[in-house]
């Protein structure tokens, strides 16, 4: 992984493992055990606060990481508007393997976010995708909505509490008025504020998926995060 160091930016970088089992609702099969992998990078576009740049990957795999299952990478570019609000658009490729061989894909996101709170904070924010997938004839729009909340267990503690979730709806460009829920993901844990510059997060995360819409799925997920931002720690 390589840092920028220009003093302008403010750079930060996550990366978490996370371990869980994937059940299929209907119960045919054993659950499977896998390995979630993401890296993350963001920071200010050009040394201006109100214009910050995101860039990331993620891997999945199950029986371990003897299978790969997913590949994806991403940018996003975001603007501050003023009061918590931001807008942004981005890219984002990766390739999946089905029963039907690899799937490509190629994705276009517009995003409009809100926060508000300095010690207890809640975060709002709604990702707007238009989904190009091999194979297939149409594209897929699909809508998450996310909500996010932090509070500290006392003033002035490093410990807070972490709470947040997710809903995915998707239709097909030729039928836009006949969405379905194509997936939830819900998160609880503690974050701990190692340092100004660096943050620990550890918890739950249920992940149900209608997994390429086969039957719905459920993952069951220890989740374990760390943050650090360099420019954070120079400036103070």
């Amino acid at each position: 992984m390589s840092w920028n160091r220009h003093s302008g930016a403010a750079l930060a970088a996550m990366s978490f493992v996370v371990l869980g089992l994937a059940a299929p609702t209907a119960g045919q099969r054993a659950p499977d055990s896998g390995v979630w992998t993401a890296v993350s990078l963001r920071g200010q576009l050009g040394g201006d606060p109100v214009w910050r740049w995101t860039a990331g990957a993620i891997a999945q795999s199950t029986d371990g990481v003897r299978r790969f299952d997913l590949g994806f990478g991403h940018v996003m570019l975001t603007r501050e508007l003023g009061r918590g609000v931001e807008i942004g658009f981005g890219y984002a490729a990766g390739a999946g393997l089905r029963n039907s061989g690899v799937l490509l894909e190629h994705r276009l996101t517009q995003t409009f976010g809100w926060s508000r709170g300095v010690r207890a904070r809640v975060s709002l924010k709604s990702l707007f995708e238009e989904r190009f997938i091999t194979g297939r004839d149409s594209l897929l729009l699909r809508t998450r909505l996310q909500l996010r909340m932090t509070w500290p267990f006392a003033a002035g503690h490093r410990l807070q509490v972490v709470a947040s979730g997710e809903m995915l709806l998707q239709t097909d460009s030729r039928a836009p008025a006949s969405p379905h829920l194509d997936g939830t993901r819900f998160f609880a844990g503690v974050g701990w504020k190692l340092t100004r510059a660096s943050a620990l997060e550890i918890g739950y995360l249920n992940a149900r998926s209608r997994g390429g819409g086969k039957d719905p799925s459920t993952s069951h997920v220890l989740s374990a995060s760390l943050a650090v931002s360099l420019s954070e720690g120079r400036r103070r």
